[in-house]
């Protein structure tokens, strides 16, 4: 039968497995005997059937061998599966190598087998992580090239950083992808500026965003999301709108774009701009709410992560008229801005109120929410575009520039120029499809 044949093609094959068995055996006895049992990895290989992996696992059982580690991999129905056993050295622990070929042949999957000289009390070959390990989240609008894979990977080599595994996050093109690498070696915090530095210059020159991450617990364990609002969140600047309104629209526009381009300090940019708003009236907020543009995909982002179970902040250098209605709008757990000052007139006194929400009191708010919230700064996610959320950004544990100013980008860790904003998903290691039922009504 089917047994018999499969015994007739097993022959040869067990020459080569067995001699090497016997190899391993051998040393373990040389050395007096200490050591009586052998490490193997077992590497299988074939299309995909309902059992394989439940009568390789028999066989090892019934053969006396311990299974230390298992992993396993699907693709287009073609398996892969890495098994590490603790196997005896006598003569007739040494049978499962016939009992595991001819299994394999029942099968119709090809089996290979690898004899270590690690000891037995030694972690798996298989799951231990001797190297520093990183994240890669590749994002791009269009379909990623097979072509700037094979760059990446060379790019990645300089470093001495190899890739581990690859997987696809977008479901009908491949727009993003996470590649699991790890370095042969611990890089210095310099070495690691350098690593991000050239990967982001790398992806920016084909349109590629290039995450890098550190692989940790806390990389999935993130609570708080803190959010710039203008340009961010909304697709406007707030006082901008404000100005379009009080006919100062050019001049204010000027300032705003150098300061959040970091030439201008905040506070007098924010003092000049104010001043121009002087004898409009406090109506015109409402104007701006009426025409407010929310940043393509902030309310799935919002959705997914209140289900999740995140607070969520906005902590904006803009006004908190337009922060409550965002909050209220996004179910928000926090809002922060400054306060236009208001005359009894109903109209604006060219003044703030209380203190200004610039950069420096950005990243204090968001330590604040942390402790209020009793979690680590390592556990929060900022994002923002402008030069006065960078000291958020840097606070954060994970702080992202979204389409942000050149100089923002330059000097942020993380960055994302994309359309949509819930992509930052993605940098958690949610698939697309992961999104749609976090997102769905």
């Amino acid at each position: 039968g089917a047994e018999a044949e499969a015994e007739a093609e097993v022959k040869m094959e067990m020459e080569g497995g067995e001699s090497a068995a016997a190899s391993g055996a051998g040393a373990m006895q040389a050395n007096g005997g200490a050591l009586r049992r052998q490490r193997v990895v077992m590497t299988v290989r074939g299309k995909d059937e309902p059992g394989i992996t439940a009568a390789l696992v028999r066989t090892v059982a019934e053969a006396g061998a311990e299974v230390i580690d298992v992993k396993q991999t699907l693709v287009n129905r073609h398996l892969t599966l890495g098994m590490e056993m603790s196997v005896g050295v006598e003569p007739h622990d040494q049978q499962i190598f016939r009992a595991l070929l001819l299994q394999a042949k029942v099968l119709g999957v090809r089996v290979e087998f690898e004899l270590s000289d690690r000891g037995h009390e030694t972690p798996s070959m298989l799951s231990t992580k001797k190297h520093p390990s990183y994240v890669l989240t590749l994002l791009s609008e269009s379909s990623i090239s097979a072509d700037f894979i094979g760059k990446l990977a060379q790019t990645l080599e300089m470093y001495s950083v190899r890739v581990d595994a690859l997987s696809r996050l977008s479901e009908s093109t491949l727009r993003t992808i996470e590649m699991n690498v790890s370095a042969e070696f611990a890089l210095s915090s310099e070495a690691e500026r350098s690593f991000r530095t050239a990967l982001y210059s790398f992806g920016k020159e084909h349109s590629v965003d290039v995450a890098v991450q550190k692989e940790s617990i806390l990389r999935r364990a993130k609570r708080l999301v803190v959010m710039d609002m203008d340009s961010t969140m909304i697709q406007q600047e707030v006082i901008d709108e404000l100005a379009r309104y009080a006919g100062v629209y050019e001049q204010v526009e000027a300032i705003t774009h150098r300061a959040m381009g970091g030439s201008m300090d905040f506070n007098e940019s924010l003092r000049q701009r104010v001043s121009m708003l002087r004898g409009s009236p406090a109506s015109t907020f409402d104007q701006v709410i009426k025409n407010l543009v929310y940043t393509e995909g902030v309310k799935d982002l919002c959705r997914a992560l209140k289900r999740l179970g995140y607070k969520l902040a906005v902590i904006s250098g803009g006004f908190t008229a337009i922060t409550n209605h965002v909050k209220q709008e996004l179910k928000l757990d926090y809002a922060f801005a400054n306060t236009l000052e208001v005359g009894e007139d109903g109209i604006f006194t060219g003044r703030t109120q209380g203190p200004i929400v610039n950069a420096q009191r950005k990243a204090d708010l968001l330590q604040t929410i942390a402790q209020q919230e009793q979690i680590s700064t390592d556990q929060v996610i900022a994002i923002g575009d402008g030069a006065n959320d960078l000291p958020m950004l840097g606070t954060a544990g994970l702080g992202i520039a979204f389409n942000a100013k050149p100089a923002v980008q330059a000097a942020a860790s993380f960055r994302i120029n994309q359309r949509r904003i819930d992509s930052v998903l993605y940098l958690l290691g949610f698939s697309e499809a992961e999104l749609r039922s976090l997102t769905r009504l």
